[in-house]
């Protein structure tokens, strides 16, 4: 079931801007680290290791940028963990870095690394917040959850329709024209509105030979 939510953004653009930068901006920094020999100041055991986890640095920057675009809420999830994959990777740069390099890795988490996760995480807790606000709403609505998925209340648009109960047997032979099949049909009594109107115009004033006519007919 689709909402559509309007043309308001609750991100600025500048955002899937940022990701898509983020992923192509690491792109030729994993080809450097495969590539050349000591383009990173780390014994050789850490090439494979960073630029391993700078690839999956990729797939969390381009898998962001790529729900964002959608407008999907699955944004958040992506952004919170391209957020503590950044983290991560300052943390251990700083910390497993030659001491000819440290001041390097520090300037790039101070500068890049670290903001670049506090962007990560302002898009993933904008997203969240939203959907937070419209939890009162849809439950004062009717809306429930049932197997991990949202359930409109009853005469909502969309909404499943029941399907009808069976036809009871009864109904079931008549409809395959069998007849009645509980039996003969009583007899309908006649309908005494035209005869009650006739006596409510004539009124209790209408001749002897007139009221037991009518009488004779009800």
């Amino acid at each position: 079931m689709d909402f559509d939510l309007g043309p308001s953004r609750i991100l600025p653009r500048w955002v899937v801007v940022f990701f898509l930068g983020g992923a192509v901006v690491l792109i030729p920094w994993i080809v450097l680290m495969f590539t050349v020999p000591d383009a990173v100041d780390v014994t050789r055991r850490w090439e494979l290791v960073w630029g391993g986890f700078d690839c999956f640095l990729v797939l969390g920057f381009a898998r962001t940028a790529f729900n964002l675009i959608r407008r999907s809420p699955r944004g958040a999830v992506t952004a919170a963990m391209t957020g503590t994959m950044l983290l991560i990777d300052a943390w251990f740069d700083v910390l497993t870095t030659h001491r000819g390099g440290q001041l390097i890795s520090i300037l790039m988490a101070a500068f890049a690394e670290i903001p670049c996760a506090l962007i990560c995480f302002y898009v993933s807790r904008r997203i969240t917040d939203l959907f937070e606000q419209t939890k009162e709403y849809l439950v004062a609505a009717g809306f429930t959850v049932q197997a991990g998925r949202v359930v409109p209340p009853a005469g909502f648009p969309g909404a499943a329709v029941p399907a009808e109960p069976p036809a009871a047997p009864v109904a079931a032979a008549e409809a395959a024209g069998l007849g009645n099949a509980s039996g003969p049909e009583p007899a309908v009594a006649a309908d005494p509105g035209p005869v009650l109107r006739q006596i409510s115009e004539r009124g209790l004033g209408a001749p002897v030979g007139q009221q037991g006519l009518l009488a004779e007919q009800l």
